[in-house]
């Protein structure tokens, strides 16, 4: 198959896409399958993550002409860079992935001409808190293009049964597949990590941005003011919240309790993972949550809450799956904090074996696989991650 994936940028200011598309892509490449990935250059501004590579996966920047911040306005040669790709070749796969953007129209027109078929990936950007921020111009851009462009695809691709079902409610009938994102599994020991013995220390690793309830948390710990832990808040600063995250920090005077490092990637992210005892992602909305996949890889207990898929976290005993409210925060919190150091790395042990079996890049990609060859070969036997 020849396998087009298009995404918006992959600078990690940009979120959760830029760490699944690339290894998606490298793992299809791995596959046998040629792959290209078209993504924007918002020039020297914004650095680009450190990309895998296979002799059969290439990556093809197209610089933005005109752009607010980090949202593309106006792409120019868009279209031609993509006829260049698809040129001469058949059995076309167009991979978008997220919306809003000004150049869906352009894959969508491609795949038309070339007898491709358009597969999108969501990325949570239909979710109900999603679509109730910045509310008046997302229902105006859904009617005007964005439904419309949705449906013209072969089928859509969600994280999760809830995100489908999100879908379905905003009148999205075509199929949908529900195949989770993978994470990297690091080649770690986590017997042989050693947790600080006077000082634990929870991090939370995202966007600091207002749906991630960084402000419950603060509520927490003010509430509960834990001996001997400290909390880590680190990740890239999205609409300047972060400067309201530590007035909040200041405010209560949890200026001990908290440090806020800014953003750390590639391999200081996992070395930041190896050093901390517990991860927190308090989000009132994830469609999947990449870093709650790669804490647990890194054999961390987790606390999230229902707004994200990680139901899981109780099946396997590896964590806490709450409720996105301040008590629910503030009872999961104050059970953790009376573990043992071996029961806490015992409940690490079990979320590396949950990632492992379900969450390896190996396996999403067979998945999806399975999912292109059903869309080239005129939807043939359905695979049974279709709904």
């Amino acid at each position: 198959m020849n396998i087009i994936h298009t995404t918006s940028a992959l600078s990690p200011e940009f979120g959760g896409p830029v760490r699944t598309v690339p290894w998606l892509c490298y793992e299809l490449a791995k596959h046998g399958n040629k792959v290209s990935v078209v993504y924007l250059d918002f020039g020297k501004a914004y650095s680009t993550i450190d990309l895998p590579q296979h002799e059969n996966l290439q990556y093809l920047a197209i610089p933005v002409k005109f752009n607010k911040g980090l949202r593309p306005i106006l792409v120019p040669g868009y279209r031609a860079s993509l006829y260049e790709i698809v040129k001469g070749k058949n059995d076309i796969i167009f991979h978008d992935n997220g919306i809003w953007l000004p150049y869906s129209g352009d894959v969508l027109e491609v795949a038309r001409r070339s007898q491709g078929k358009v597969i999108t990936t969501i990325h949570g950007m239909l979710e109900p808190w999603a679509m109730n921020f910045r509310r008046s111009k997302k229902i105006a851009g859904w009617y005007i293009y964005q439904k419309n462009r949705l449906m013209k695809n072969t089928l859509l691709h969600a994280t999760s049964v809830d995100e489908a079902r999100n879908l379905r409610e905003l009148g999205l009938m075509l199929p949908i597949t529900v195949i989770p994102n993978g994470t990297q599994i690091p080649d770690m020991d986590i017997d042989q990590v050693s947790p600080n013995p006077e000082t634990k220390t929870i991090l939370f690793l995202s966007r600091i941005h207002p749906k991630k309830g960084l402000l419950n948390l603060i509520k927490a710990i003010d509430e509960i003011k834990p001996q001997g832990w400290k909390i880590i808040i680190a990740g890239y600063d999205e609409g300047n919240h972060q400067e309201v995250i530590q007035r909040a920090v200041n405010q209560a005077g949890l200026e001990d309790y908290f440090s806020f490092p800014g953003p750390i990637d590639d391999q200081e992210k996992w070395e930041l993972y190896r050093s901390v005892d517990l991860f927190i992602l308090p989000s009132y909305s994830e469609n999947f949550g990449m870093v709650v996949a790669e804490a647990l890889a890194s054999g961390l207990p987790v606390i999230t809450t229902q707004g994200t898929p990680w139901n899981e976290l109780v099946d396997y005993n590896c964590g806490w799956w709450i409720e996105p409210t301040v008590p629910a925060l503030i009872e999961s919190l104050r059970e953790a904090f009376a573990l043992e150091n071996s029961e806490l790395r015992q409940m690490g042990r079990n979320g590396r074996q949950l990632v492992e079996k379900n969450y390896s890049w190996s396996s999403i990609a067979d998945k999806m696989i399975d999912i292109y060859s059903w869309m080239l070969n005129d939807q043939g036997k359905q695979p049974d991650s279709i709904i």
